[in-house]
């Protein structure tokens, strides 16, 4: 006994939907659109990782860069402390002091001016992997933008990137206008 076979395309994206008597549904896609939809989310992967192993290495270079400032504004604060204890016993001189407070101001918005451009390389980082607008971050602070990170890596997690998200997988419906079920089922059946 043969089973009647009814096929019917999807115009919208090119996919060959063939219906049973039964009822079943089984879908056909063109293989050059997934091949298209899979180097979409390899070239994503890619990117993501790129901007992680960047992320790190500023992270490093940063961290070091904020570390060296906050020793220079550690030891300025303490040639501040000393002379001004001198000029209390009469030992050190008014420019020495002016000198060590000016020292301080420039070590504190140096360390600052790093911090603010530490703080927008995250923020960029993040808008880049996750493909988030700028304004969800645009006010986060450092450790607020630690949390959020976290958050969208736990949402995220290893969940692939659906097909045609990343604009892969179209084209494949014009080469099947004015096509016959059965040429289109011999189509599917010849890319496999």
């Amino acid at each position: 006994m043969a089973t009647e076979i009814t096929g019917s395309v999807d115009e919208k994206d090119g996919a060959l939907t063939i219906k049973g008597e039964d009822g079943a549904e089984l879908r056909y896609v063109k293989e050059s659109d997934l091949l298209a939809v899979k180097g979409s989310r390899d070239t994503i992967e890619k990117t993501a990782k790129e901007a992680e192993a960047a992320l790190v290495t500023a992270s490093t270079e940063t961290a070091g860069k904020v570390e060296a400032e906050r020793q220079k504004v550690l030891l300025a604060e303490a040639k501040v402390s000393t002379l001004e204890e001198q000029i209390k016993a009469g030992g050190a001189s008014a420019t020495e002091l002016a000198q060590a407070k000016q020292d301080l101001v420039t070590a504190k918005s140096s360390g600052e001016e790093l911090g603010n451009k530490f703080l927008e390389l995250r923020r960029s980082v993040v808008v880049a992997t996750y493909n988030i607008p700028v304004a969800t971050v645009a006010s986060k602070s450092l450790a607020e933008l630690d949390v959020f990170e976290e958050a969208l890596k736990a949402v995220i997690g290893s969940k692939g990137v659906g097909n045609y998200a990343i604009g892969g997988g179209g084209g494949g419906a014009s080469d099947l206008v004015g096509k016959s079920p059965m040429e289109l089922a011999q189509i599917a059946y010849s890319e496999k």
